[in-house]
């Protein structure tokens, strides 16, 4: 009898660990850039992020007609082909798949 219940406390000690931990969200995260800033960085010593990641706070959503959908944050506008569904204040990632300076930034991007 002791040992399954040393089995059982020890499974429900497991699942609470695990889920404490996937709440951290950072541990087992894949974003290549965490912010638009270290994205800024890694281009400005010219680094390639084409087929990386970013994380990104939204700032403004907006259509840009027929070429399609606009997420802002800073000098950094992500150039999506559809509509990537979110809200100003919303983190989202984004998977670039090229970068040009004009100004700002246009990342053409697909959202993950």
């Amino acid at each position: 009898m002791k040992s399954t219940a040393a089995k059982i406390v020890s499974l429900v000690l497991l699942l609470s660990l695990a889920l404490s931990l996937s709440a951290c969200g950072d541990l087992f995260s894949t974003v290549d850039y965490s912010s638009v800033d270290k994205l800024e960085q890694s281009i400005n010593l010219n680094g390639d992020p084409t087929g990386k990641t970013v994380r990104v706070t939204v700032e403004k959503v907006f259509s840009d007609g027929g070429s399609g959908y606009i997420v802002q944050q800073g000098k950094f506008n992500f150039c999506l082909a559809t509509d990537p569904v979110v809200v100003p204040g919303e983190t989202v990632t984004f998977k670039i798949s090229s970068v040009s300076k004009q100004g700002g930034y246009y990342v053409n991007c697909t959202k993950v």
